[in-house]
């Protein structure tokens, strides 16, 4: 049967998440601010569930709403869950099952998260009570189901967790570098400069080498937690007694070993051994390659107009970093870039505050796309640049 889900994550990547869902699931989804609804029969919410590479939290969703205070929100859930029929009610509860409640908020509000979880879930307890004439009983350290209230702003979504954790967190993130972009971005940034099997792609800045591990993930159809098969849902009273082992065997039988055309380039060894040791713990060491490289010696290690895309967070000025010396680097990046990326190539840079280098955009390129992606708290600008068709240089 189709159920209403909600895809969380961060905002500026939604059309990303939305992107994933259509491919998961056939289902066309609905971009919000920090998430994305969409209604699917309940084993494709699943597959994505395990699949997504750009989702925080996925929810089996119960009621969603505007509110204004702790008070109105509480009556609001109350009104919404009471909608909720004994049909949906049976999938999560039974009489032997657990449950808790976890509040996330973004945004400010005038109440913290502790003072609205029990509420919700005596709403929860007394709707369920009701319509399947059973008293869940409440278990905060180890409950069948975990009920997740998402405040964002002055909107309401109260769902089912089907992970139970985290789906951001990468098993494979062991070895780390300052600067390295957090996995959901990593992933979304390639998905928005256009990456796939048969483009040629360079990361110049590989840090750790997230961008290239969530690039070759998706690619050959890895789910991230191919290794970790701890979901929550596998708990659940009207599905605990399926055969779960057939249904991810199912869902991994279609991943791939092809070897892509991604090479992470770093000029610090420990990042290349960062990125090798990395790759490994996700499966795809084989599948890239991870090289030792300044950027002023590109033009020697690639081909002239081989590269279809960089994907890249790159330095900004900053109390780390002069502006002097970004300038510099900024320079040298057009130079070699120019040599490199094919006509109509793409130069996807993600950056704090990316001023300095619109500045310093040379007439090889222009801007195809500006973005605002947040990392949590951290904001970032995102753009992408096309190198211009060389006959049009020669024209002008």
């Amino acid at each position: 049967m189709k159920i209403k889900a909600l895809a969380i994550t961060d905002r500026g990547i939604e059309p990303v998440t939305a992107e994933e869902i259509k491919e998961m699931t056939g289902c066309k989804a609905e971009s919000r601010d920090s998430c994305v609804s969409f209604d699917a029969e309940l084993d494709d919410i699943l597959k994505f569930t395990y699949m997504t590479q750009s989702s925080d939290r996925v929810l089996a969703l119960l009621a969603s709403f505007s509110f204004r205070d702790e008070d109105d929100l509480l009556k609001k859930a109350e009104v919404g869950v009471g909608k909720l029929g004994a049909e949906n009610l049976k999938l999560w509860f039974s009489n032997s099952s657990t449950f808790r409640v976890d509040c996330e908020r973004r945004g400010v509000h005038e109440f913290g998260s502790q003072s609205v979880e029990p509420g919700i879930g005596d709403i929860i307890g007394a709707r369920v009570k009701k319509e399947l004439s059973l008293e869940p009983g409440v278990d905060l350290k180890n409950p069948d189901a975990t009920i997740y209230l998402f405040l964002n702003n002055d909107q309401a979504y109260i769902g089912v967790d089907l992970a139970g954790r985290d789906l951001s967190k990468r098993h494979y993130r062991i070895f780390t570098s300052p600067g390295t972009v957090n996995a959901k971005i990593a992933f979304a940034i390639g998905r928005m400069a256009g990456f796939g099997p048969k483009k040629r792609m360079v990361d110049l800045y590989s840090k750790a080498g997230i961008i290239s591990i969530e690039a070759a993930l998706h690619a050959n159809n890895i789910s991230v937690n191919f290794y970790n098969k701890d979901f929550s849902f596998k708990k659940l009273p009207g599905l605990k007694e399926r055969d779960w082992d057939s249904f991810f065997k199912k869902i991994d039988s279609k991943k791939k070993s092809d070897e892509l055309e991604i090479t992470a380039f770093d000029s610090q060894l420990r990042n290349v051994e960062a990125t090798k040791k990395n790759a490994k713990l996700a499966g795809v060491d084989k599948l890239f390659k991870a090289s030792k490289m300044d950027l002023d010696w590109m033009d020697v290690k690639l081909d002239e107009s081989g590269v279809d895309l960089v994907v890249s967070r790159i330095a900004c000025p900053s109390n780390h970093h002069a502006e002097g010396m970004v300038k510099k680097v900024y320079k040298e990046l057009f130079h070699q870039a120019e040599f490199f990326l094919k006509s109509g190539g793409k130069l996807c840079l993600l950056g704090e505050n990316l001023a300095l280098l619109r500045e310093s955009i040379t007439k090889d390129f222009k801007i195809a796309e500006e973005k605002r992606i947040w990392g949590g708290q951290m904001e970032y600008e995102f753009i992408i640049l096309e190198r211009v068709e060389k006959e049009a240089l020669f024209k002008e």
